[in-house]
């Protein structure tokens, strides 16, 4: 039984499968690295989604054009950034959600990532502005 499982579904979970015979729990950490790009990769497509709602508000216009003028977009995406933030660090949801803590790094890798749909689609609507 890996560490993921025994975390996630607790001891009664590993005595039901030891009632079938002889159990292994596995929970030396070594699935951490693991657990931590699971959890990047999901931060870094949540992140890439509110970026995208940000490229979304005009197919030609900059997403930094009036980039404040929507308080309730604001309001979203820091709420989902919070939840995020708590399902990441809140030991109860990283059971449940299978997820550990990240580092400043992996944040800051994570932004980067997430981001990247941002840039290369204000450089999308710049070429086209420059095109006309």
């Amino acid at each position: 039984v890996g560490l993921e499982l025994s975390w996630a579904a607790g001891p009664d979970a590993v005595r039901r499968i030891a009632a079938c015979g002889p159990v292994f729990v596995d929970a030396k950490l070594y699935d951490i690295p693991t657990t931590v790009e699971r959890a990047s990769a999901n931060i870094a497509r949540l992140g890439a989604e509110m970026f995208n709602v940000l490229n979304a508000r005009s197919d030609e216009r900059s997403a930094f054009v009036h980039l404040f003028t929507n308080r309730w977009l604001w309001v979203a995406i820091g709420a989902s950034v919070l939840l995020q933030v708590v399902v990441v660090y809140a030991p109860f949801l990283q059971r449940a959600f299978g997820t550990v803590s990240l580092s400043p790094r992996d944040w800051v890798s994570c932004a980067a990532v997430s981001s990247s749909v941002l840039w290369l689609r204000e450089i999308s609507k710049l070429i086209t502005r420059w095109a006309r």
